[in-house]
């Protein structure tokens, strides 16, 4: 990646109750959630140092404490961060207009909080530059563009048209089939036409009104890009890191375990599974293509596979958790229980008791 020259400052928004993540994010805002050994939102945190950024504004909402006490002032990253509470939802660019009062007034990157990509930045402001656009946005190809909103540029890159979950009868022929990737590049002007003080959103407002008067530039990516707002998704960004898809984050091997959890020697850890700290892996059992959250222990003779386990969950000798299940912190499933995704368990829940 390009250092993304005469960008200094980056807002990451943060404020979402990631619902679609549920139960996951009972406990937890979304960002927070582990991918690997680190909150999601520091390999953001990482991807924007690299690129040469100076100060973060994360723009919460939802749980906005975690998010601070983990990262506080920023000066154990060499980034200044700063933290603004939205009073109520403010959409997209609401959200970017409250935190007016402590950005700079220069060009800012925008990130949208669950994003995992390793997206060129300096290619992303070069474009910028070269466009003399007031907003730019990341484009990532898609198969299907039915639930996202198609974007149109002409030759030279700029957008010509938004087109919200288009059916079969709103495409072109041939045409590229290109979402937005939620990295933008807003100029102080972009910012200055969002209106402050109410829900605003910069996808559905923002843009097309920039785009309008020809403002709007975008820039076609091959990176690597996941929405991570879903828990097959969060599962599979794993998958996808484990397997060195993204140049952002080393690949760790065919699995990962935390250095401090302990795996009993007759255990298989198989390929795909994540294993976080402070876990226990008992006698004979089998994790693979999972996701297992720190504290949690799956006893003798156990099977998890596919699944998404939060924190401090118990895995009864026995048992098997097979498929997409997705369980809360402080669930428990007896001893020889058998649950098959897809199902959420909600925190805390007992499963399989008498």
């Amino acid at each position: 990646m390009t250092v993304a020259e005469g960008v200094r400052q980056a807002v990451i928004l943060v404020g979402g109750q990631g619902t679609r993540m549920r139960p996951l994010t009972d406990t937890l805002p979304k960002p927070m959630l582990p991918l690997l050994d680190l909150p999601f939102v520091e390999w953001q945190v990482e991807h924007l140092r690299r690129a040469g950024v100076e100060r973060i504004v994360f723009s919460c909402g939802y749980r906005p404490r975690e998010i601070e006490e983990y990262f506080g002032d920023g000066s154990a990253r060499g980034i200044a961060m700063a933290y603004v509470v939205d009073p109520e939802p403010l959409g997209t660019a609401g959200a970017i207009a409250n935190a007016a009062p402590v950005l700079a007034d220069e060009d800012t990157f925008v990130l949208n909080g669950d994003i995992l990509t390793d997206l060129d930045l300096g290619a992303l402001v070069a474009h910028h530059r070269r466009l003399g656009a007031e907003a730019t946005i990341a484009l990532t190809p898609v198969d299907d563009a039915s639930a996202f909103g198609l974007v149109r540029t002409d030759a030279d890159g700029h957008v010509t048209a938004f087109v919200e979950k288009p059916g079969p009868g709103d495409l072109i022929p041939g045409e590229p089939l290109r979402i937005n990737a939620g990295t933008y590049v807003l100029s102080p002007a972009a910012r200055a036409a969002i209106p402050r003080g109410r829900p605003v959103s910069i996808e559905r407002d923002t843009f097309p009104l920039l785009a309008a008067r020809g403002g709007v530039g975008a820039i076609p990516s091959e990176c690597y890009w996941r929405d991570i707002g879903t828990p097959a998704s969060y599962r599979d960004a794993h998958l996808d890191l484990l397997a060195g898809r993204v140049d952002l984050i080393p690949a760790p091997g065919a699995s990962w375990v935390s250095a401090e959890a302990t795996v009993h020697l007759s255990a298989t850890v198989g390929a795909g599974a994540c294993v976080g700290p402070a876990c226990v892996i008992g006698a004979r059992a089998t994790v693979g293509g999972c996701v297992i959250g720190s504290g949690t222990t799956v006893g003798e003779d156990a099977e998890v596979t596919g699944a998404v386990l939060g924190r401090c969950v118990t895995v009864g000798a026995g048992a098997m958790v097979t498929g997409l299940v997705v369980a809360g912190d402080g669930v428990t499933i007896a001893p020889g229980a058998v649950v098959q995704g897809p199902v959420s368990v909600a925190t805390g829940e007992a499963v399989g008791s008498p």
